[in-house]
């Protein structure tokens, strides 16, 4: 397992901050979060249709569409640290116990 820290703009676009997970390389990371994306996003999807036919519930506060999450993230969307140094290939091999961190490529003050 590796763990993978998300940060900035890129965390709120992708919908969570953390994952652990299995992969070979930096490829197979980008693989599995947008995989978790995928699944996330419609078991969400799945709530709301459920929640708008509650007799119980009265308002559904709509989601931001600028905030929908992506169906897929590659290794263009981020800056990728691999145990705090800078990853610049995408095939880079990862190992058991790892940390990769995501960040986003552009920052706000």
């Amino acid at each position: 397992m590796v763990k993978v820290k998300i940060f900035g703009v890129l965390r709120t676009t992708i919908g969570f901050g953390y994952l652990e997970l299995d992969a070979k390389n930096v490829l197979d990371v980008f693989a599995e979060i947008s995989k978790t994306m995928e699944t996330r996003y419609y078991e969400e999807q799945k709530k709301l249709e459920e929640m708008k036919n509650d007799p119980n519930v009265k308002y559904i506060k709509p989601k931001n569409p600028a905030l929908e999450p992506q169906k897929e993230i590659t290794f263009s969307d981020a800056i990728v640290y691999v145990n705090g140094e800078r990853c610049l290939k995408k095939k880079m091999k990862i190992f058991e116990g790892d940390e990769i961190w995501l960040l986003s490529p552009a920052a706000g003050g």
